[in-house]
């Protein structure tokens, strides 16, 4: 059971790591500012890969709880089956309250185009950020 957590925080760590590093970079690139459509669509592809990890994580998770319940079907304890998913979730929520900090600076950015459809449609994709989807839709 200990090797089945460490993978399972391996792969979240990671996702929640490449995540955080797209939104830096985007908001590094564009200096915080969306100036034009390569900006905007810099940041589509930032807030899909956020929005697509989040729902992997979801089914990780849950995967994670399946397997769990399979070690103590045959077994094991369930004790050290709650003990670790305690700590999984112990490991990952500071790495996830970091990625919202990140995920701030993205939704925070200031809109300076020329084009008011910039604007509308980074609005749009704010508003679509915020719910359950697996991308943005155009």
């Amino acid at each position: 059971m200990p090797h089945t957590l460490v993978v399972f925080l391996v792969i979240a760590i990671w996702m929640q790591v490449k995540s955080n590093r797209k939104n830096a970079d985007v908001y590094n690139q564009t200096h915080g500012v969306v100036k034009s459509n390569q900006d905007l669509l810099a940041v589509k592809s930032a807030i899909n890969l956020s929005m697509r990890l989040a729902v992997i994580y979801i089914i990780l998770y849950v995967l994670f709880i399946i397997i769990l319940g399979i070690f103590v079907a045959r077994g094991e304890s369930l004790g050290h089956a709650a003990l670790s998913l305690f700590v999984f979730g112990v490991v990952t929520l500071p790495i996830g309250l970091v990625g919202k900090r990140y995920e701030k600076k993205i939704k925070t950015m200031q809109v300076q185009a020329d084009d008011p459809e910039i604007a509308d449609k980074f609005q749009q994709y704010l508003k679509q950020w915020d719910k359950a989807r697996f991308q943005l839709s155009d």
